[in-house]
């Protein structure tokens, strides 16, 4: 739940007046404190990339399908991957050899979200949606940064991006592929 969360959250920053790119990539460090004060912290790499298409459809009007796809790859303390196609969630736990499918929870309407976030100084922002508050940080570049909030669980989550990359000319499909192993147990959420 909280991969589902945190990729939830990187989608609800990207219209609060953050620059919006049509991919990134970025290591991470992601701190996760629960209410005892016992810490993790994990490490890895995050690829997103959004796609928007135009049509027309029968009543001959234009419509926009955009897609956003994510993957986190987990490299510390565990090796884990989740993929998402906004639809979909992907866990693949390699330490586990166990893969975990979920349908996204339309429970978080990310298009409130980012209409009730406020921006507080020149890189820090604010968003309060369902009793959840979320504090984000771009650099000077108006690249995000780090976010924190509170999860449903009382742990308290920060992730920090480094080395961010916007609009990566070296980006490709396949940096957001999660295969999955045909010998890894499958668990349907």
């Amino acid at each position: 739940m909280r991969f589902l969360l945190t990729i939830s959250l990187v989608l609800m920053f990207l219209r609060a007046g953050i620059l919006l790119p049509n991919n990134f990539k970025s290591n991470f460090t992601q701190t996760i404190t629960n209410s005892k004060g016992k810490v993790i912290k994990y490490a890895g790499d995050v690829n997103f990339k959004q796609e928007r298409q135009v049509f027309i459809n029968e009543l001959n009007q234009t419509e926009e399908i955009s897609s956003k796809l994510f993957k986190w790859s987990y490299r510390t303390p565990t090796k884990k991957e989740v993929c998402s196609d906004g639809v979909q969630l992907l866990v693949i736990d390699h330490d586990l050899e166990q893969v975990s499918k979920y349908l996204i929870d339309d429970g978080l309407d990310l298009e409130e979200v980012l209409k009730v976030a406020q921006k507080l100084t020149a890189t820090d922002y604010k968003a309060l949606y369902r009793d959840v508050e979320y504090l984000i940080t771009v650099d000077t570049q108006n690249q995000l940064k780090k976010i924190f909030y509170v999860d449903n669980l009382d742990n308290r989550v920060k992730i920090v991006f480094i080395n961010m990359q916007y609009n990566s000319k070296s980006f490709t499909n396949d940096s957001l592929e999660c295969p999955i192993n045909p010998n890894y147990d499958i668990i349907e959420g």
